[in-house]
Formats: C-alpha cells, sequence, structure tokens
C-alpha cells in the first residue's frame, strides 16, 4: 500500500455533493449548470480543477492503478486531472491546462514546456469517452495559481513531468515490466503539475499525500475529506459537484451460509 496519511474527519464535505447529467448534455453544459448550482464566485475568489474518468483502456489501466489510495481498493473513478482557466465566472472560452500522457501535443515541442498542454475546454466534452465528471472550486484566486504555470513549464528541475509521462506510458503499455509509477512515488503528470503550481501558490492541494505522487485519486479524497483542514488553513473548503456513472461489475461474493445449530442425531451403533 502507499504512504498516505488519511483525514481523521468522520463526515464528508457537505459542499461536494452528486449532480445529475441531462440526456444528451455535454461535459462543458453540465459544467456550466455545476458551477451555477455551486454558487462559488469566480476566478477572483476561486480556482477551478476538473476531474475526468475515460472510458477506453489507457483510461483504465490508470483508474486501476489508483486504487491502491482508497480503502476498498476498488478503481478510481478518474484518469485525468485539469486546472481550468477562465476569463469570468462561467466556462465560455475557458482553457484546459494539463500535461497529457500522449505527446507531444499542441505547438510546442515537449521538452521546452514540460509537456503542459494549453487547449479548449471544450475538447473534454465527449460523455462517451468521459462518462466521470467532477468541478471541484478550491478556496485561492485563480491568477496566484494560473500565474504559476509558465514557471513550472521552464521548471523541470523542480519537477520533470516528462520523466512521469514515460513511466505512466510503460505501465500502461506493460513495456519493460514497469511496476505501478505510484508506487515508486511518481504520480500523474497533469495532477502533479497542479500540484505543483498550488503550492508555489501556497495552497496545499492533497494535504495527505507528497506532491510528485499525486493523482486524481488524491484530489477526489482532499476534496471531500479533507474539508476541515481547509477551512482551519484557508478559511474556506472546497466546492464541488461530481457525476460518476461508470464503474467497473465488481461482485463480491456472498458469504457462506452459517452451520446449523441444531444439533444432529446420534445413530444408533448395530448389534
Amino acid at each position: 500500500m502507499l504512504k498516505i496519511v488519511r483525514s481523521t474527519t468522520t463526515q464528508s464535505n457537505p459542499q461536494f455533493v452528486s449532480f445529475d447529467r441531462k440526456d444528451g448534455e455535454s461535459n462543458t453544459a453540465w459544467g456550466e449548470r455545476a458551477v451555477l448550482d455551486m454558487k462559488a464566485g469566480g476566478p477572483d475568489e476561486w480556482t477551478y480543477v476538473v476531474l475526468l474518468g475515460g472510458s477506453d483502456t489507457l483510461a483504465f489501466r490508470v483508474r486501476v492503478a489508483q486504487s491502491h489510495l482508497r480503502h476498498d481498493m476498488l478503481p478510481s473513478f478518474w484518469s485525468e486531472s485539469i486546472l481550468v482557466k477562465l476569463a469570468d465566472a462561467s466556462l465560455a472560452n475557458a482553457q484546459a491546462l494539463h500535461v497529457p500522457l500522449h505527446q507531444p501535443e499542441g505547438p510546442a515541442f515537449a521538452a521546452r514546456v514540460n509537456g503542459v498542454v494549453a487547449r479548449p475546454l471544450t475538447d473534454f466534452d465527449d460523455t462517451q469517452r468521459f462518462p466521470n465528471i467532477a468541478v471541484i472550486a478550491l478556496p485561492v484566486e485563480q491568477e496566484k495559481v494560473v500565474g504559476k504555470v509558465q514557471s513550472f513549464q521552464q521548471s523541470r528541475a523542480t519537477l520533470d513531468a516528462l520523466e512521469h509521462v514515460l513511466r505512466w506510458l510503460a505501465y500502461a503499455w506493460g513495456a519493460a515490466r514497469t511496476p505501478n509509477p505510484l508506487h515508486d512515488n511518481y504520480g500523474l503528470p497533469s495532477t502533479c503539475m497542479i500540484e505543483t503550481v498550488c503550492a508555489a501558490a501556497n495552497f496545499d492541494l492533497t494535504p495527505g499525500l507528497e506532491s510528485r505522487a499525486s493523482c486524481p485519486e488524491a484530489i477526489w479524497a482532499a476534496a471531500n475529506y479533507w474539508h476541515e483542514y481547509f477551512e482551519k488553513f484557508n478559511g474556506r473548503e472546497p466546492i464541488g459537484r461530481y457525476f460518476t456513472p461508470h464503474t467497473y461489475p465488481i461482485v463480491e461474493p456472498s458469504a457462506p451460509d452459517a452451520p446449523s445449530s441444531s444439533p444432529v442425531p446420534k445413530r444408533k451403533a448395530k448389534r
């Protein structure tokens, strides 16, 4: 098992709740409704992070790898984490900042930007490809966090996101007998990027886990169960909405029937 510190709280964050997706609704359209329902405010007060759970084989491998962070050892709901750059309080024209496992992407050579890609948030609209979604508002101004991304792009010595990319691809593809990267403290690169820029803004995103070993499941756990910590040190807890229809059909065997307590009559010996 991974070395993680679990929250001592006994109740989940009341500000982080399930929010259904309407039939035919895209992920961005769902996100617009979720943000309105949260009533959190704009980027002058909050930083928004989106978690996504994919349905393809690569996502399956990533989701199962994170099961070691769960007490029930079930696959994570999540395979991708995104830092959202908002122009205002809506998701219109929002940008997604992340470190995809499929590199290089975008116009810049991956090594020049530490794997960071900026793209329209609408690129993740497909609900068949990304059936699970969560939007989380973190109690820190967006500029304090997003403003650190450029430094991250130029600071591979701080955290080499491309090394993490290679580790995860080798594991996902079954190359060279590569073990689960989390066991060697190699977190998913996009989450590690978000963790690093949040730390640079003096915001501890996942209190129970080392930043270079971070992953979407760690953000999910922090938003759910570390709300008292955030309220104590940041004055506000994270606010969020999520929809997780995609799981894997795992069925546990039923317990065997208990032996009968009634005495068994003894057979008489033959004469």
